[in-house]
């Protein structure tokens, strides 16, 4: 398959590897409670259960990108959030009586703690405190953003809208012009994610392309060739700009 994804001599993409997210920068609280994690390396489609030793763990993801899947009852699963480097889940996020695990969308790195133990660290660190009270409150706008998304937005605003995030938290400008974004995600993920058919999400991928927006792009890469076309969209393109800012100060910028 041809690429307009190329990298110039001496500029690497960002990325742990093809299609896997970097290590973010550590807050100091994160790098104070680092001698207390469990650190876990996943494999692509690998499975993690919300719970340790029957208690509730806390997750922060340090690298590779994750599926938070939850099925109420007897439904089906459905790919209820991605998770990306820097973000929080506690397993109390999940509704009651659901079933519910993260699973790897490639190769990642979590650490994991008891919740009864983050709260003990919390207590004692404020700078702690105020990144999981910083990290709840982003989460819960994200779940809400999500909702209205699910809600109020047509098939191209919903697409529009998972690439527009994507591109402010995992994409990587390009010397030639455009943006690369690590995309881990198949192609039946986001459509499960978006509420989507997986061939009307193929339908809008390809139209963007035609209009001039996306580029052809390289396995678990997506190019976004004018990103405030693609910004435009999305109704909801200042909104995650602002979600963003402490993790991509130039997400801002990127929408300006």
């Amino acid at each position: 398959m041809s690429s307009d994804v190329k990298e110039a001599p001496g500029h690497r993409i960002r990325g742990v590897a093809a299609g896997e997210q970097a290590l973010p920068a550590l807050d100091p609280a994160l790098a104070r409670l680092a001698a207390h994690a469990s650190k876990i390396r996943t494999r692509k489609g690998q499975s993690i259960g919300l719970t340790l030793d029957g208690h509730e763990a806390t997750y922060i993801v340090r690298a590779g990108a994750l599926m938070l899947q939850v099925a109420a009852a007897a439904t089906p699963r459905q790919v209820a959030a991605f998770l990306l480097p820097g973000d929080v889940l506690r397993g109390s996020a999940v509704p009651p009586h659901a079933e519910a695990s993260l699973i790897s969308a490639n190769a990642a790195e979590l650490w994991r703690f008891r919740w009864s133990a983050m709260e003990d660290f919390a207590a004692a660190d404020r700078g702690l405190a105020r990144f999981l009270q910083d990290a709840a409150a982003a989460r819960l706008a994200r779940y809400a953003l999500h909702t209205a998304v699910l809600g109020q937005f047509s098939s191209e605003q919903r697409v529009a809208t998972v690439l527009t995030e994507l591109a402010m938290l995992t994409g990587t400008p390009l010397p030639a012009g455009g943006i690369v974004i690590d995309m881990p995600f198949r192609r039946n993920d986001l459509a499960d994610y978006l509420g989507l058919n997986p061939d009307t999400l193929s339908r809008i991928v390809a139209r963007l392309r035609r209009d001039g927006i996306l580029g052809h792009s390289a396995r678990s890469r997506a190019l976004v060739r004018d990103f405030r076309a693609l910004a435009r969209l999305t109704p909801a393109a200042r909104s995650l700009a602002e979600i963003h800012q402490h993790r991509r100060g130039d997400g801002l910028a990127l929408f300006a």
